[in-house]
């Protein structure tokens, strides 16, 4: 694996993610290959640095990721000196800073001045209230890259699996349930199994819509499946979500759609915490996020598990590797 730059970004300032940076960058091994640049605050990892109490850490303060230390914990100033740190609560002001730190690392990212991206969790209250759109990591980064077909993924070691829509209610689920959207969503996840995770030939498994056989099982999902059966996808569905989980159907497969978000991340979260991941299928850009959120209420306990970002960090090294791997594959492949 070549050297490569990984930024991250701080996220909420009020929550666990600088506690969890800094555990992790107090590790020497993580330095391995990587350049890490932190893209935040030096005043609120300073805060941060005295209540834990790590008087033995201490970050490079750069002003360009082209001035990052190989085997040291850089940070880029990217948000105004007088910001105020409220541990523990949610406020505007940590949701105006997680974006303008977010920002910052994206151009970096589409500047080619780092490799990868990985995201610090935020409060999407705070951040939206701060003025900003913002649904999820992915759909953010997806935007500022130009990016049309995009999905989060959420990996562990029994199960990849992604969502056709975000929608925010109940009622327009079954609105934005297409066979078009169910198709893009299968040809994304089929592409990113292959290039990003190197499996030859994808199997994945559709979910249904409803708990039992409906409309839109009949009309719209098993009419997606077949279609792209026809053009040589290796799918199954309409399964029933309920058994699908209880049975361990899953591990049959190399990827499942779910249909919506709320059907499929909090099985996937149940399942496992140390070892999971999101990753943004469909990017240009390896861009990953640790499966932990802000976790106000631990804050002051500081007590938070650093294992998500390391899982986060080297999952995205694994990616990047492979995806370049396969580039170099078919560079030269006969059409």
């Amino acid at each position: 694996m070549r050297h490569v730059k990984i930024g991250i970004t701080h996220g909420d300032i009020n929550g666990i993610g600088y506690e969890v940076i800094m555990k992790v960058l107090s590790e020497q091994k993580i330095f391995d290959g990587k350049t890490i640049i932190v893209y935040g605050s030096p005043k609120v990892a300073a805060y941060h640095r005295k209540d834990l109490d790590l008087q033995n850490f201490n970050f490079n303060l750069i002003t360009s990721a082209d001035e990052a230390a190989p085997k040291r914990p850089n940070i880029i100033n990217c948000i105004p000196e007088d910001i105020r740190v409220d541990a523990g609560m949610s406020t505007n002001e940590a949701g105006t800073a997680a974006v303008k730190a977010l920002n910052v690392a994206l151009d970096d990212l589409k500047n080619g001045k780092i490799d990868i991206l990985v995201t610090m969790p935020v409060n999407k209250e705070n951040v939206q209230a701060s003025g900003v759109e913002f649904k999820n990591h992915t759909e953010y980064i997806a935007k500022t890259l130009g990016t049309t077909q995009h999905s989060e993924l959420f990996v562990n070691d029994a199960l990849k699996v992604c969502y056709v829509t975000n929608s925010q209610t109940v009622s327009q689920i079954s609105k934005t349930i297409t066979k078009d959207a169910i198709l893009q969503k299968i040809v994304a996840l089929h592409d990113s199994l292959q290039v990003d995770f190197g499996v030859q030939k994808p199997k994945i498994a559709v979910l249904a819509l409803n708990g039992v056989a409906g409309d839109e099982e009949k009309n719209i999902i098993s009419k997606a499946v077949d279609e792209a059966k026809a053009n040589g996808f290796v799918t199954v569905g309409p399964v029933f979500a309920e058994q699908f989980f209880e049975t361990a159907e899953y591990s049959k497969f190399d990827g499942v759609l779910g249909m919506y978000r709320e059907q499929v991340v909090p099985v996937f979260k149940a399942m496992s915490y140390d070892e999971s991941y999101c990753f943004s299928l469909g990017l240009p850009k390896i861009c990953v996020s640790p499966a932990m959120n802000v976790d106000y209420a631990n804050v002051e306990k500081k007590c938070s598990e650093a294992t998500p970002l390391f899982q986060a960090i080297f999952s995205a090294c694994d990616l990047l590797e492979t995806r370049e791997k396969y580039t170099e594959l078919v560079k030269n492949k006969l059409k």
